[in-house]
């Protein structure tokens, strides 16, 4: 029987690897559960997804953790074996961890070996190799979110979590924020636009104390 060897990587960062053993008839979920463990993810309960890719690290067919986010040709990672999927011998795909957190993951299988490699108690999947952390995203998240509301805090423009989360969310989308600025603390364009934003509510404000003004005096 065969055994894949793949390796995966963090797409922000390259040394950050993973090399994982597993078998064509496992599942994507097995798949998904050792890459949570091997890169310490702390969730196992959001929204993540598997795809097909090219050379160019492209996505093509989505393989997705949650029944609930299968909407039209999605598969579902639980019904879905590794084999089913591999097109070539050097197959890709991309891993993507948390649409808030938007982790990516850049997955190649580098070799088909035959099981006679395995040891007697070894138990797949299984991680071989491992090279350095992600940084914990969450706190660095949360710190960032502190940083916007102190810098804001003279402005009288504090925000709530949720506003916050949607301004960085808007950001990455936009392609005006990299993860890595997050990660740096470099938040400068927010806490602009927001004190931008909170000046011309002041500058409304007191246009309409000034119309109200001018009614009473008539």
């Amino acid at each position: 029987m065969a055994v894949y060897r793949f390796k995966i990587f963090w797409e922000e960062n390259e040394e950050v690897e993973r090399i994982i053993l597993i078998q064509p008839e496992q599942t994507f979920l097995d798949f998904y559960n050792i890459l949570v463990e091997a890169f310490e993810l702390k969730n196992k309960e959001v929204s993540a997804s598997f795809f097909t890719s090219d050379e160019y690290w492209d996505k093509h067919i989505e393989i997705t953790l949650r029944p609930e986010d299968v909407q039209g040709n999605e598969k579902l990672m639980s019904k879905t074996n590794i084999a089913s999927m591999i097109e070539q011998p050097r197959q890709r795909f991309v891993f993507v961890y948390d649409a808030q957190l938007q982790l990516t993951f850049n997955i190649e299988l580098i070799k088909i070996e035959a099981d006679n490699i395995l040891k007697p108690d070894d138990t797949l999947p299984k991680v071989i190799y491992s090279k350095n952390k992600i940084p914990n995203r969450r706190k660095t998240l949360q710190s960032s979110k502190l940083q916007v509301n102190d810098k804001l805090k003279n402005t009288g423009a504090l925000l709530s979590d949720d506003e916050i989360d949607q301004m960085i969310i808007n950001r990455l989308m936009q392609g005006d924020l990299s993860e890595e600025d997050i990660l740096n603390g470099k938040l400068d364009d927010l806490f602009k636009e927001q004190k931008a934003d909170s000046e011309l509510e002041e500058i409304d404000e007191e246009e309409n104390e000034d119309e109200l003004f001018d009614e009473d005096d008539d």
